[in-house]
């Protein structure tokens, strides 16, 4: 469901979410009330902001590790950003997954479902643009990169502190990513 969401109704929900094409950056008030995502329908939420998030996420990823790369990704893909501030900071992607699950915006349970897919098509989307754009990158490398930065890993240890972690939806995505890197690279993070 998520890969038939992502390349026929992703674009057009993204569009609602940010009409102005021409101001790619977003989530200046994304805590307090979520911005935009009143326009995307209740039951397109979970899988929208999946693909929100890993599109941000790869985005960022791009930025901090291969900035000399990043202009060229930048113009091929012309992601959203997700910011704040005068200065355009960036802020975490976990975000854009946990304040509309505090806020009640999206349900819990259906975003649980769609993101073991939803971390998979993020793990092939990644590794067939590197493929056909810019394949001078090692997909291992990125993905390493990608797990083990601080915005994005969730040590075991913060789980085993509080064991009621397990149940917060940035861990779950992050066991889904890794799971996701490890079943489609066959490399463990």
């Amino acid at each position: 469901m998520v890969k038939d969401y992502y390349h026929n109704q992703f674009g057009a929900d993204l569009t609602k979410f940010m009409p102005d094409t021409s101001v790619p950056y977003f989530g200046h008030s994304w805590s307090t009330d979520c911005r935009g995502l009143n326009k995307i329908p209740i039951e397109s939420r979970p899988t929208f902001l999946i693909c929100l998030y890993f599109t941000v996420l790869v985005d960022q990823a791009m930025y901090t590790h291969y900035r000399e790369y990043y202009q060229y990704f930048a113009k091929l893909t012309q992601y959203p950003k997700f910011c704040h501030g005068l200065g355009q900071f960036q802020k975490n992607p976990r975000e854009l997954l946990h304040v509309p699950v505090q806020k009640g915006m999206v349900d819990k349970i259906a975003m649980e479902k769609e993101l073991p897919a939803g971390m998979e098509l993020f793990v092939d989307e990644v590794l067939d643009f590197f493929k056909n754009h810019m394949s001078n990158i090692d997909q291992t490398e990125f993905f390493d990169k990608l797990i083990y930065d601080s915005d994005v890993q969730i040590p075991l240890l913060v789980t085993m502190v509080n064991p009621e972690m397990k149940n917060d939806i940035v861990v779950k995505a992050y066991e889904s990513l890794r799971e996701a890197i490890e079943k489609k690279t066959g490399k463990k993070g």
